[in-house]
Protein backbone atom coordinates (compact mmCIF):
# COMPACT_ATOMS: atom_id res chain seq x y z
CA UNK A 1 0.00 0.00 0.00
CA UNK A 2 2.90 2.03 0.74
CA UNK A 3 4.71 1.29 -2.19
CA UNK A 4 1.58 2.14 -4.14
CA UNK A 5 1.06 5.37 -2.44
CA UNK A 6 4.53 6.19 -3.39
CA UNK A 7 3.96 5.65 -6.72
CA UNK A 8 0.71 7.51 -6.83
CA UNK A 9 2.30 10.20 -5.43
CA UNK A 10 5.71 10.34 -7.44
CA UNK A 11 5.73 13.35 -9.92
CA UNK A 12 6.14 13.14 -13.80
CA UNK A 13 9.58 13.21 -15.46
CA UNK A 14 10.08 17.37 -16.45
CA UNK A 15 10.99 17.41 -20.55
CA UNK A 16 14.67 18.05 -21.75
CA UNK A 17 15.10 22.02 -21.65
CA UNK A 18 17.54 21.56 -24.29
CA UNK A 19 16.18 18.86 -26.84
CA UNK A 20 13.12 21.22 -26.88
CA UNK A 21 15.34 24.12 -27.21
CA UNK A 22 16.97 22.38 -30.79
CA UNK A 23 14.14 20.87 -31.83
CA UNK A 24 12.48 24.87 -32.22
CA UNK A 25 16.00 25.71 -33.62
CA UNK A 26 15.52 23.38 -36.22
CA UNK A 27 12.47 24.01 -37.65
CA UNK A 28 13.47 28.01 -37.49
CA UNK A 29 16.08 27.22 -39.55
CA UNK A 30 14.25 25.01 -42.19
CA UNK A 31 11.47 27.51 -42.40
CA UNK A 32 13.15 30.96 -42.67
CA UNK A 33 16.02 28.94 -44.36
CA UNK A 34 13.50 28.29 -47.50
CA UNK A 35 11.95 32.08 -47.12
CA UNK A 36 15.43 33.05 -47.95
CA UNK A 37 15.75 31.33 -51.14
CA UNK A 38 12.81 32.25 -52.02
CA UNK A 39 13.31 35.94 -51.34
CA UNK A 40 16.37 35.24 -53.39
CA UNK A 41 14.72 33.85 -56.29
CA UNK A 42 12.19 36.78 -56.32
CA UNK A 43 15.00 39.53 -56.56
CA UNK A 44 16.67 37.76 -59.21
CA UNK A 45 13.42 37.88 -61.29
CA UNK A 46 13.47 41.50 -60.59
CA UNK A 47 16.62 42.49 -61.39
CA UNK A 48 16.67 40.64 -64.49
CA UNK A 49 13.36 42.81 -65.92
CA UNK A 50 15.04 46.18 -64.45
CA UNK A 51 18.24 46.06 -65.77
CA UNK A 52 18.37 42.78 -68.76
CA UNK A 53 14.77 43.81 -70.59
CA UNK A 54 15.04 47.91 -70.76
CA UNK A 55 18.76 46.99 -72.35
CA UNK A 56 17.56 44.69 -75.08
CA UNK A 57 19.02 45.47 -78.76
CA UNK A 58 15.05 45.99 -79.80
CA UNK A 59 14.64 48.71 -77.59
CA UNK A 60 17.38 50.47 -78.93
CA UNK A 61 16.29 51.76 -82.28
CA UNK A 62 13.48 54.17 -81.13
CA UNK A 63 15.88 56.84 -79.68
CA UNK A 64 18.30 56.44 -82.82
CA UNK A 65 15.66 56.36 -85.30
CA UNK A 66 14.52 59.78 -83.76
CA UNK A 67 17.78 61.61 -83.76
CA UNK A 68 18.34 60.84 -87.00
CA UNK A 69 15.11 61.89 -88.23
CA UNK A 70 15.76 65.47 -86.29
CA UNK A 71 19.25 65.54 -88.18
CA UNK A 72 18.05 64.83 -91.32
CA UNK A 73 15.09 68.10 -91.23
CA UNK A 74 18.19 70.66 -90.29
CA UNK A 75 19.23 70.05 -93.32
CA UNK A 76 18.00 71.75 -96.58
CA UNK A 77 16.62 69.27 -99.61
CA UNK A 78 18.45 69.49 -102.63
CA UNK A 79 17.94 72.42 -104.90
CA UNK A 80 16.14 74.63 -101.49
CA UNK A 81 17.42 78.03 -101.52
CA UNK A 82 19.09 78.92 -98.10
CA UNK A 83 18.10 81.87 -96.69
CA UNK A 84 20.30 84.71 -97.64
CA UNK A 85 22.26 83.65 -99.77
CA UNK A 86 20.19 84.79 -103.30
CA UNK A 87 22.24 84.54 -106.53
CA UNK A 88 21.77 85.56 -110.15
CA UNK A 89 20.15 83.13 -112.14
CA UNK A 90 22.62 81.13 -114.34
CA UNK A 91 22.46 82.62 -118.14
CA UNK A 92 20.87 86.06 -116.77
CA UNK A 93 21.73 89.16 -118.71
CA UNK A 94 22.17 92.60 -116.95
CA UNK A 95 23.34 95.72 -117.22
CA UNK A 96 25.44 97.95 -114.74
CA UNK A 97 23.83 100.50 -113.38
CA UNK A 98 26.62 102.91 -113.91
CA UNK A 99 26.55 102.69 -118.18
CA UNK A 100 22.74 104.77 -117.72
CA UNK A 101 22.83 108.47 -117.97
CA UNK A 102 20.69 109.69 -115.23
CA UNK A 103 17.69 111.49 -116.31
CA UNK A 104 17.61 114.05 -113.22
CA UNK A 105 20.14 114.31 -110.46
CA UNK A 106 23.27 113.32 -112.09
CA UNK A 107 25.76 115.49 -110.12
CA UNK A 108 24.31 113.42 -106.95
CA UNK A 109 26.34 110.22 -107.63
CA UNK A 110 29.55 109.11 -109.48
CA UNK A 111 30.68 106.02 -111.08
CA UNK A 112 33.48 104.07 -110.40
CA UNK A 113 33.92 101.21 -112.47
CA UNK A 114 30.34 99.68 -111.46
CA UNK A 115 30.14 101.36 -108.30
CA UNK A 116 28.05 103.67 -107.46
CA UNK A 117 29.01 106.38 -104.88
CA UNK A 118 26.75 109.05 -103.56
CA UNK A 119 27.72 111.46 -101.10
CA UNK A 120 25.29 112.56 -98.44
CA UNK A 121 23.44 115.88 -98.57
CA UNK A 122 24.76 119.37 -96.59
CA UNK A 123 21.66 119.38 -94.26
CA UNK A 124 21.39 122.90 -95.40
CA UNK A 125 17.73 124.32 -96.08
CA UNK A 126 16.76 123.07 -99.44
CA UNK A 127 19.44 119.86 -99.42
CA UNK A 128 18.30 117.79 -97.42
CA UNK A 129 18.73 114.95 -98.94
CA UNK A 130 20.42 113.43 -102.33
CA UNK A 131 18.09 111.93 -105.49
CA UNK A 132 19.46 110.15 -108.92
CA UNK A 133 16.50 109.12 -111.52
CA UNK A 134 17.13 106.75 -114.49
CA UNK A 135 14.69 105.64 -117.06
CA UNK A 136 14.20 102.02 -117.42
CA UNK A 137 11.49 101.46 -119.87
CA UNK A 138 10.08 98.60 -118.90
CA UNK A 139 13.69 96.85 -120.32
CA UNK A 140 14.16 94.87 -116.66
CA UNK A 141 13.56 92.86 -114.18
CA UNK A 142 15.09 93.78 -111.13
CA UNK A 143 17.62 96.00 -109.47
CA UNK A 144 20.60 94.22 -107.91
CA UNK A 145 23.38 95.87 -105.56
CA UNK A 146 25.43 95.75 -102.22
CA UNK A 147 25.11 98.84 -100.58
CA UNK A 148 27.59 100.05 -97.64
CA UNK A 149 28.59 103.21 -96.17
CA UNK A 150 32.03 104.39 -97.14
CA UNK A 151 32.52 107.50 -95.47
CA UNK A 152 30.42 108.66 -92.33
CA UNK A 153 31.04 110.36 -88.94
CA UNK A 154 31.47 107.28 -86.89
CA UNK A 155 30.50 103.22 -86.58
CA UNK A 156 27.50 104.21 -85.65
CA UNK A 157 26.55 106.78 -88.45
CA UNK A 158 23.53 105.56 -90.48
CA UNK A 159 22.25 106.38 -93.79
CA UNK A 160 19.13 105.19 -95.16
CA UNK A 161 19.17 104.58 -98.58
CA UNK A 162 15.12 104.23 -100.27
CA UNK A 163 14.56 102.79 -104.23
CA UNK A 164 11.06 103.89 -106.05
CA UNK A 165 10.23 102.62 -109.40
CA UNK A 166 7.51 104.56 -111.11
CA UNK A 167 6.79 106.52 -107.76
CA UNK A 168 6.56 103.50 -106.05
CA UNK A 169 8.61 102.38 -102.89
CA UNK A 170 10.04 98.79 -103.43
CA UNK A 171 13.58 99.33 -101.14
CA UNK A 172 14.32 100.92 -97.84
CA UNK A 173 17.25 100.17 -96.01
CA UNK A 174 19.35 101.41 -93.02
CA UNK A 175 22.80 101.59 -93.01
CA UNK A 176 25.97 102.18 -90.77
CA UNK A 177 29.78 101.24 -91.45
CA UNK A 178 29.56 97.99 -89.76
CA UNK A 179 25.99 96.87 -90.67
CA UNK A 180 25.69 96.82 -94.90
CA UNK A 181 22.72 95.47 -96.31
CA UNK A 182 22.26 94.16 -100.21
CA UNK A 183 19.43 96.07 -102.83
CA UNK A 184 17.34 93.04 -104.98
CA UNK A 185 14.37 95.05 -105.35
CA UNK A 186 11.62 94.15 -108.73
CA UNK A 187 11.48 96.87 -111.34
CA UNK A 188 9.44 94.50 -114.35
CA UNK A 189 7.32 96.52 -116.25
CA UNK A 190 8.43 99.97 -114.61
CA UNK A 191 9.37 103.07 -116.81
CA UNK A 192 11.67 104.96 -113.87
CA UNK A 193 13.79 104.39 -111.15
CA UNK A 194 14.69 106.30 -108.20
CA UNK A 195 17.22 106.27 -105.47
CA UNK A 196 16.98 108.19 -102.63
CA UNK A 197 19.92 108.91 -100.10
CA UNK A 198 19.26 110.60 -96.40
CA UNK A 199 21.96 111.11 -94.14
CA UNK A 200 22.03 112.17 -90.36
CA UNK A 201 25.17 114.46 -91.14
CA UNK A 202 26.76 115.64 -94.13
CA UNK A 203 30.28 114.33 -94.31
CA UNK A 204 28.94 110.77 -95.22
CA UNK A 205 28.68 108.29 -98.41
CA UNK A 206 27.01 105.55 -99.74
CA UNK A 207 28.04 102.79 -102.21
CA UNK A 208 26.06 100.95 -104.39
CA UNK A 209 28.73 98.10 -105.03
CA UNK A 210 28.32 95.84 -108.61
CA UNK A 211 24.93 97.84 -109.14
CA UNK A 212 22.99 95.95 -112.42
CA UNK A 213 19.35 96.08 -113.53
CA UNK A 214 18.81 92.18 -114.22
CA UNK A 215 17.25 91.26 -117.41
Amino acid sequence: MRQETRAGTESAPEPDDGKVAAAVSTWIQVVFGGLGVAIAVVALVIAYYAWVRPHAPADDDAPVQATRTTAGAAAPEAGQEVPGSKQATPGERATPLAELTPTAGGSSVRARDRDLLMPCATGQSGDRERTVEYDLLGRYAALRAGLRVTKARDDETSLQVKVFADGRQIANHVVTRTVPAAIDAPVAGKQKLRIQLTCQFPDGEAELSAAVLAR
